[in-house]
């Protein structure tokens, strides 16, 4: 007898147990459940691994819309039930937009309506054949800051286009996640994606990769291969780090991204390609462009749609919030499991992070390696990190790329002053295209909706 599937999780939250307890019942003949009280939100949810997800919101509590939060980032708004209680119509034109249910359902609900709700809530695809948790973001994008939320956001919205994307950030930020993310959430989510660092091979090696090659194109090459792109075909290339590509092999992406074609290398005919092209570097390529070094026409195709990524500085509030993700993910990767302390997590929080999301979760692996199974960690370990934590930037210190960052900083919050927030006039006055002072302040977390 073939074994049965095993059943999907569902969490529940609520504030009040007999809430969460009534909607488990409902629910358990299908699925299982995992029941968190409202206020364990924020801090479990790292640790969360369900389908979808149903929530039930009292007007009648204060702060209960905010400490539901954290299920948006969870479910990109696509795997979440909501059950309102006592809630009026203002605060039911709030709930929507911040929470963006699939569904909402009044109190009580029958456990026929809520089985059928969340039936429409899991992803259409059966597991095994491209269910993406329950249309889940990528996990490592977890978060509560706005800056990540609009980060998911702008996934949300360009994931279903097929426009080419040009993702920007510093290294370790994740920029590559937010690529699978896009690709997850797209219609090409069930095909291929595949992803290739520019920067770590040489140019006639990265061509080969990127577009195949024929038998005898060159010297040891006893058998054709298919590239990349060949690879990739109906699903989505990665183009990492594309700020180092040569002008040269910049000619050739840009002839395959137009025309949806390339030529191996070796060959005389073209093959067809239906690819999405999700790039990202950590270059400033308007400036790059500006001086040579990146071909303007490949700039604008690929920059169709930009996402920014912010480097965890721009986001402490985010740092305890992903430590206790990495904390749970590589104790089970290792066997074992610790508790990082509220003042180790403070103590992190306070930390630079040049090495940004990669760095911090180097951190929490290291402390696992060199604690006890079950032990607690307090900020008393830190010292045993390779890099005790950083302090503020102050003039003359940090890395070549902190401090021009401090002085563009500085300069463009000067200008905005100067010129009351006109962002024409400080761009004429900073020597740099609007569009430019557009990118340089959402790089360097300086976007606000105040300006102009």
């Amino acid at each position: 007898m073939a074994k049965a599937p095993p059943k999907l999780e569902i969490l529940v939250v609520a504030s009040e147990e007999a809430e969460r307890e009534e909607l488990a019942a409902a629910l358990r003949p299908l699925f299982r459940v995992q029941s968190l009280h409202s206020s364990a939100l924020a801090q479990r949810a790292p640790l969360v691994d369900a389908s979808a997800a149903v929530a039930v919101l009292n007007g009648a509590e204060p702060g209960a819309l905010e400490a539901l939060l954290p299920v948006r980032e969870l479910f990109a708004g696509r795997g979440l039930v909501l059950v309102v209680r006592d809630v009026e119509d203002a605060l039911l034109e709030e709930v929507i937009p911040r929470l963006d249910p699939v569904q909402i359902l009044t109190h009580p609900v029958p456990a026929p309506v809520l089985l059928l709700a969340i039936r429409r809530a899991l992803p259409a695809d059966a597991p095994g054949e491209g269910a993406r948790l329950g249309q889940r973001r990528a996990r490592a994008l977890l978060g509560v800051s706005a800056a990540i939320r609009e980060v998911l956001q702008q996934v949300r919205k360009v994931a279903p286009l097929q426009v080419p994307v040009l993702i920007l950030g510093e290294t370790g930020t994740g920029k590559e996640l937010v690529a699978r993310a896009i690709h997850e959430e797209s219609p090409r989510g069930h095909r291929p994606f595949v992803a290739v660092n520019c920067s770590a091979m040489p140019e006639t090696l990265l061509e080969s990769e990127l577009f195949g090659f024929r038998r005898g194109a060159f010297t040891g090459a006893d058998r054709s291969m298919r590239g990349l792109f060949q690879q990739a075909n109906g699903g989505t290339l990665f183009l990492d780090e594309v700020g180092d590509t040569s002008p040269a092999l910049q000619a050739k992406l840009l002839r395959a991204i137009e025309q949806q074609e390339i030529r191996p290398v070796g060959a005389e005919e073209t093959v067809q390609v239906d690819v999405r092209i999700v790039s990202a570097t950590h270059h400033d390529l308007e400036a790059e462009v500006a001086r040579g070094g990146f071909r303007q026409d490949l700039f604008y195709r690929m920059n169709t749609v930009t996402i920014y990524v912010p480097p965890l500085r721009r986001r402490r509030v985010d740092i305890p919030f992903l430590a206790q993700h990495f904390a749970e993910e590589l104790g089970e990767v290792h066997a074992r499991r610790i508790t990082l302390g509220e003042d180790f997590l403070d103590a992190l929080a306070e930390r630079e992070f040049p090495g940004n999301v990669r760095e911090l979760r180097n951190a929490v692996e290291r402390v696992i390696a060199m604690a006890c199974p079950g032990e607690t960690v307090s900020a008393k370990e830190l010292p045993a990190l390779e890099r005790a934590a950083a302090p503020a930037h102050q003039p003359g210190q940090g890395t070549l790329r902190e401090r021009i960052e401090q002085v563009e900083s500085e300069a463009i919050e000067e200008a905005l002053n100067r010129f009351d927030g006109n962002r024409t006039r400080v761009a004429e006055a900073l020597g740099i295209s609007r569009v430019g002072l557009r990118q340089k302040m959402r790089r360097l977390g300086l976007e606000t909706g105040s300006r102009r």
